[in-house]
């Protein structure tokens, strides 16, 4: 099963890390290392786990179906940052500025799930 679904763990493992850098960024006076994290975790860790997680399943499954990982893996994000904001005491943001942030990660997880797609799709053609 691991061997399966090992992007599923990157990704539990993307939370903790996560979670361990806004630790770090909140008991720190400088902004910068907010801004720091801010950028690490939403601009590369979390679309770096969408672009994991819609690769592998756009090549290794089939069916259709797949191809609502995407919105999971957007809603799984979205609440992950409600969690984190009443989590850490910061005040929420507006739902607009949830859907933009999280729209970085679902496009890497969009793009790269239809590209493994055609890839597999054309790949299982040629046999």
């Amino acid at each position: 099963m691991i061997k399966k679904h090992w992007p599923i763990l990157f990704a539990i493992l993307a939370v903790i890390i996560s979670i361990i850098l806004g630790i770090v960024a909140s008991h720190s006076t400088d902004t910068g290392v907010a801004i720091l994290v801010g950028v690490i975790v939403y601009m590369f860790l979390f679309p770096l786990t969408g672009a994991l997680i819609g690769g592998w399943y756009g090549w290794k499954i089939r069916s259709p179906l797949k191809w609502l990982i995407v919105p999971a893996v957007y809603l799984g994000f979205i609440l992950y940052m409600v969690a984190e904001d009443y989590a850490y005491g910061a005040e929420s943001m507006e739902m607009s500025s949830y859907l933009s942030v999280g729209s970085f990660t679902v496009i890497a997880c969009l793009a790269v799930e239809a590209i493994t797609s055609a890839i597999a799709w054309l790949a299982r053609r040629k046999k």
